[in-house]
C-alpha cells in the first residue's frame, strides 16, 4: 500500500482529482445529455464539441507560457474559471450563447489538459507509475459517482443556483490542492506557439499517433452517455446506471494499477480485447437491460483501459529526451486537432442519419483501440 502513497505529492494529486471529478461532472458526464435534452440537434452538438476542440488545440501552447511564467496552479484556476462559465451557458440555454460556450468548454482544455502528464513526469516514480494512476482513478470514480447523485438531484428539481454554487466550491477546492504541489516547468523557446507546432509536425512520431488515435475514444466517452439515454427514454433511469456503474469500477481499476506495474505490455492485450468486444455490443444489441449493464461494464473498462493507456503513454514521456512538458502539450494538440477532422465528419453523417451516426462512432472506436495496442507493441520491441 505503500506506493500508492510513496510522496506525499501523490496523496495532494490524488485529492485534486477527486475534488475536479466532481465538479467537472456535470460537463464531463451530462454535458451532451443535457445539451441534447434542452433541444440542440444531434449534428449541432457535434459540430460544436469539433470547434471546441479546434480552440483547445490551438491555444494548448497557452499552457507553456503560463505555466512556465506563473505555475501550473495558474492554469488550474483560469481553466475552472471557465468550466463553470460553461456549466452556467448549459443550464441557460448553451445554443443562445453557442460562441461563448465554445470558448468556455475549449480553452480550460488547453490550460489544464497537459497538467496529467506534465506534474505526473515531474513527481510520480515510474515502478510506482500504475498504482498512481490507479488510485488517481479511483478518486476520479468517487467524485463522478458523488457528483452523479447530486446533479440528477439539481436537475430534477431545476436548483440550478446551488448546483452551481457547490460546483465552484470544488473546483476551488481542487484549486487549493494543486497549489500545494505546484511548480513552473522551464520551458526555453521564445516564440512558445510558433516552437510547439513546428514541433508537432516536424517530429510526427508514435507518442503522437497514440494521442491523434483517442480522439475516437474521447468522442465515445462523451456520446455514449447520449446513446444511453436515447435507449432509456427516462433521465432517472439513465442516472442510475450512471451512478451504479462508476461505483463498480474501483474494483478493476485496483487490480489493474498493480498489473500495470508487474507486465505493462500483458496488461495492454488484455484490455484492448475486452474494450473492443464492449464497443462491438452496442453495434449489434438494442435490448434496453442489455445495453444499460454493457453500459456499465463499458464505463469500468474504460476507466481500466485508460489507466494502462495511461500509464504507457507517462512513461514513454519520462523516458523521451525531449522537454517533458513540451512533449504533453504537444500530445494534446495532437488529438485536438484530430478532434476537429473527426467531429465535422460526424456531424456531417449525423445531419443525413441523425442517430444512426452511433454506428460509425462505435466502429472508429474499435479500430482506434486496435491500431493504440499495435503501436505501444512495436513501441516496446
Amino acid at each position: 500500500m505503500k506506493e500508492y502513497f510513496y510522496k506525499s505529492e501523490y496523496k495532494w494529486l490524488y485529492l485534486s482529482k477527486f475534488f475536479f471529478a466532481f465538479a467537472n461532472s456535470f460537463m464531463d458526464l451530462f454535458g451532451v445529455v443535457m445539451l441534447y435534452k434542452n433541444g440542440m440537434a444531434l449534428y449541432w452538438i457535434l459540430f460544436i464539441y469539433g470547434l471546441r476542440f479546434g480552440i483547445m488545440g490551438l491555444c494548448s501552447p497557452l499552457f507553456l507560457k503560463i505555466s512556465a511564467k506563473h505555475g501550473i496552479a495558474s492554469c488550474t484556476i483560469l481553466a475552472d474559471l471557465l468550466r463553470l462559465m460553461g456549466v452556467y451557458f448549459i443550464q441557460n440555454g448553451a445554443q443562445n450563447n453557442v460562441f461563448l460556450f465554445i470558448l468556455a468548454t475549449g480553452l480550460p482544455g488547453a490550460l489544464q489538459n497537459p497538467i496529467e502528464d506534465t506534474i505526473s513526469s515531474q513527481y510520480v516514480n515510474s515502478e510506482h507509475r500504475g498504482r498512481y494512476n490507479s488510485m488517481r482513478s479511483i478518486a476520479r470514480i468517487c467524485g463522478q459517482a458523488l457528483a452523479s447523485i447530486f446533479v440528477t438531484w439539481g436537475v430534477v428539481t431545476k436548483n440550478n443556483l446551488l448546483l452551481l454554487l457547490v460546483i465552484a466550491i470544488f473546483f476551488v477546492l481542487e484549486y487549493l490542492c494543486i497549489a500545494v504541489v505546484d511548480y513552473r516547468p522551464k520551458v526555453v523557446e521564445q516564440d512558445i506557439f510558433r516552437e510547439t507546432i513546428k514541433y508537432m509536425f516536424k517530429n510526427v512520431n508514435r507518442y503522437e499517433l497514440i494521442y491523434a488515435l483517442r480522439t475516437n475514444h474521447v468522442i465515445e466517452r462523451l456520446f455514449v452517455p447520449l446513446y444511453i439515454y436515447l435507449v432509456l427514454q427516462d433521465f432517472l433511469a439513465f442516472s442510475t446506471v450512471v451512478t451504479i456503474s462508476l461505483l463498480v469500477q474501483i474494483i478493476t481499476v485496483i487490480i489493474v494499477g498493480k498489473l500495470t506495474d508487474k507486465n505493462m505490455q500483458k496488461t495492454n492485450h488484455i484490455v484492448t480485447a475486452i474494450k473492443s468486444l464492449i464497443t462491438v455490443v452496442f453495434l449489434f444489441v438494442r435490448s434496453k437491460v442489455v445495453i444499460a449493464f454493457n453500459k456499465m461494464l463499458s464505463d469500468n473498462f474504460e476507466k481500466v483501459y485508460e489507466t494502462t493507456l495511461q500509464t504507457s503513454i507517462q512513461n514513454m514521456i519520462k523516458q523521451a529526451e525531449d522537454d517533458n512538458t513540451v512533449l504533453a502539450t504537444v500530445g494534446q494538440m495532437s488529438l485536438c486537432f484530430m478532434e476537429v477532422i473527426v467531429f465535422s465528419g460526424l456531424a456531417i453523417i449525423s445531419y443525413f442519419v441523425d442517430t444512426k451516426v452511433f454506428y460509425v462512432i462505435f466502429i472508429l472506436s474499435i479500430v482506434s483501440t486496435l491500431d493504440i495496442n499495435l503501436l505501444l507493441t512495436k513501441s516496446k520491441k
